[in-house]
């Protein structure tokens, strides 16, 4: 078989595991079919408001994943990303990797918070003082 035909027939099975992880989730398969980040099918897509690489898309339909399940991983792992956490693949999620407790995550969130209002605080102490000549 030529390299071709071979790419094509990937290109097709990533549409078809596509379109079925579509029907799982809810997600607009026409849409999302036309959603591959740079036109590159079987790597990075989106999906609504989401975007999941292919390993993401294979472990959900390979491993059964509970309804429900993918979503609360997505969100998990954006927040873990935005406080600088190491968050965990959708594989290991799904076999009860060890996470955070949401006490945990809220407890860093209001320590952001302080850190945030803190530096708000000194710009504008900065900026008073650059004000008046300093």
């Amino acid at each position: 078989m030529k390299n071709n035909q071979l790419l094509n027939n990937y290109y097709d099975s990533c549409n078809a595991l596509l379109e079925a992880f579509c029907k799982k989730h809810g997600f607009d398969y026409e849409d999302a079919k036309k959603g591959w980040v740079a036109g590159c099918v079987g790597e990075i897509v989106c999906c609504g408001d989401y975007h999941f690489n292919m390993d993401v898309i294979v472990t959900d339909l390979k491993e059964n994943a509970p309804e429900g399940e993918l979503l609360k991983w997505y969100d998990y792992n954006t927040e873990c990303s935005f406080f600088g956490i190491n968050g965990c693949n959708y594989h290991s999620w799904l076999k009860g990797c060890p996470k955070l407790s949401e006490n945990e995550i809220e407890e860093i969130r209001q320590y952001q918070k302080i850190v945030e209002d803190a530096k708000k605080q000194l710009d504008e102490c900065i900026t008073k003082y650059k004000e008046g000549g300093f």
